[in-house]
């Protein structure tokens, strides 16, 4: 069956949604952050788009775009490939890093632009990676904290808002809408969800985690969050917080 056209934006702005393949960790260490975020600047610059956010999640990747003279498809091959490669050398790997081509919704008018720049922004907080808007190092958040050299186009956004700080009380206003919703088509059944954990643990109740030294505890949450079950998930049926599931996925990638 062919694939659908990605449906156009008419002010050339999309949200873009790259996934690992079988939601595999893309991002391994810092370095592989600040690679990816090099080569999001080198093909800037090369393909003559704009960026007005982003977000590097451990498994998934946000970017909120504007293409003129590039097509959005061509350089996102352009930015895939090369980080691809880098990274299959540096792990001595082959094969594929993301999951088929990259999702996109395009947005179409500047109150969803706005309401999308804020859902990338407030993604890690809805992952349970950070408890408050911007401490999680790998937005571009802290590009427009603080506006100093940034490659993030900023001034399109600002011009939303009466001040730069109400730019930044906006990114703080927590909100639960949705914007392509990354884990909706990938979200398990509970009954699915305790299958897993019952194969891949020692566990087969809540009070069986809470009896598990740190390191052991720390490694199963690890390779849970790998199969599949989100962490808001994860802390249901296991019983442990959000921030230690988060703690955990941060202390195993050390």
């Amino acid at each position: 069956m062919p694939r659908k056209p990605r449906k156009p934006s008419s002010l050339c702005i999309h949200h873009v949604i790259l996934r690992g393949v079988n939601q595999q960790i893309i991002f391994e260490d810092q370095s592989d952050y600040l690679q990816f975020i090099s080569i999001l600047k080198h093909y800037k610059e090369r393909c003559d788009f704009k960026i007005y956010a982003y977000c590097l999640m451990s498994n998934h990747i946000h970017l909120l775009l504007e293409h003129t003279t590039t097509d959005l498809e061509i350089i996102m091959k352009k930015i895939e490939v090369k980080f691809v490669r880098w990274y299959n050398r540096k792990y001595q790997r082959t094969g594929y890093l993301f999951q088929d081509r990259f999702k996109s919704e395009p947005v179409n008018d500047m109150r969803y632009f706005q309401t999308v720049f804020r859902y990338i922004h407030q993604n890690p907080l809805h992952a349970g990676l950070e408890s408050v808007p911007g401490t999680y190092p790998w937005t571009s958040y802290h590009d427009y904290v603080t506006s100093d050299f940034s490659f993030i186009d900023i001034d399109k956004i600002l011009t939303l808002f009466p001040s730069h700080s109400d730019c930044i009380q906006y990114l703080h206003t927590i909100s639960d809408q949705n914007c392509m919703e990354y884990y909706s088509s990938f979200r398990l059944p509970d009954s699915e969800a305790l299958k897993i954990i019952q194969e891949k643990t020692s566990c087969n109740s809540p009070s069986d985690f809470q009896c598990l030294d740190l390191s052991t505890r720390n490694q199963y949450l690890h390779s849970l969050l790998l199969s599949g079950i989100s962490i808001r998930q994860l802390s249901r049926l296991t019983g442990i917080s959000r921030t230690a599931i988060s703690n955990a996925l941060k202390t195993t990638h050390t």
